[in-house]
């Protein structure tokens, strides 16, 4: 029996562990498991990762970026499985998505600028003006922020609406531009961490949101292009086998998510006076009511 440890930052990425066990079960896999959680405090991870290292687990399946660097940290030679590390390359969690060349690989959890903007733009064809709050000092929301810069899309101006910190955000009304048409969240922790505060002002000021972190929808935001983290957690089992088989995860890609999910907030579009179209209703895994 193998012994896998568990590291993560928050309850918000169980769904990555249920799948990353139920994956690992149904390919005939079994582990003893070592669960530990900072509850959102960074600071605690390297202590954690040292406990699961001193159990000499076989592999440690690290939730959050945080969580993967304070494991791939480690001076013991534990081989690291991640998601949804959102920039596994600017993380320094890997050389390559390709040829990771250490001791780490995973399933990044980034939905492509792309894909986010094809969605966006099914799901408001009027859609010219749209803002991106995102925190400047969050490592995450400037790589999606940067992928946004380089999309070439003339019907769409994005506007870039930047914070210092979450004090700010209660002077949202002032600092939000005329005329939106819609409110762009890039992943990051302050703002899906204030995610009320913003809502309550965007309400006011009848502004969508698109958000990017799947919890932001049912409380609130019209919609969201968003990563199945239980899904995340299956492609993740079947590295961790391929590892606990013996192959090196320096060698093994790195993937991104493939199969995107489209989470309508209906409640939401009612109060805006938005209506999703049919064949988006269709293809949304879910549509909250």
């Amino acid at each position: 029996m193998y012994t896998i440890g568990i590291l993560q930052l928050t309850q918000n990425l169980d769904d990555a562990v249920h799948g990353f066990k139920a994956e690992l079960t149904e390919r005939g896999i079994h582990a003893e498991f070592h669960y530990l959680n900072a509850d959102g405090n960074i600071d605690q991870l390297a202590k954690l990762a040292n406990q699961l290292a001193e159990k000499e687990v076989d592999l440690i399946f690290a939730c959050s970026t945080p969580a993967a660097a304070a494991a791939v940290k480690l001076t013991q030679d534990i081989p690291v499985v991640f998601t949804p590390v959102f920039d596994p390359i600017g993380a320094n969690l890997v050389l390559s998505m390709a040829e990771p060349g250490g001791k780490a690989t995973g399933v990044a959890g980034m939905v492509k600028a792309e894909d986010k903007l094809n969605f966006i733009n099914r799901l408001l064809p009027a859609i010219q003006k749209i803002g991106m709050l995102y925190h400047t000092e969050d490592s995450n929301a400037i790589v999606e922020v940067a992928n946004f810069r380089k999309l070439n899309n003339p019907k769409v101006q994005f506007i870039e609406i930047p914070i210092k910190e979450a004090e700010d955000l209660s002077n949202l009304p002032d600092i939000l531009p005329n005329d939106l048409d819609a409110l762009f969240l890039p992943i990051g922790k302050v703002i899906e961490d204030n995610f009320a505060t913003i809502v309550y002002y965007t309400d006011t000021l009848e502004i969508p949101i698109i958000a990017s972190h799947a919890p932001n929808i049912p409380d609130g935001a019209l919609a969201g292009l968003v990563a199945n983290h239980y899904q995340l957690g299956k492609e993740c089992a079947v590295k961790a086998k391929q590892i606990l088989k013996g192959a090196s995860p320096s060698q093994i890609p790195v993937d991104t998510v493939k199969s995107p999910e489209i989470w309508l907030n209906q409640f939401t579009a009612e109060n805006l006076g938005i209506s999703f179209s049919e064949d988006l209703k269709e293809e949304a895994t879910e549509v909250f009511e």
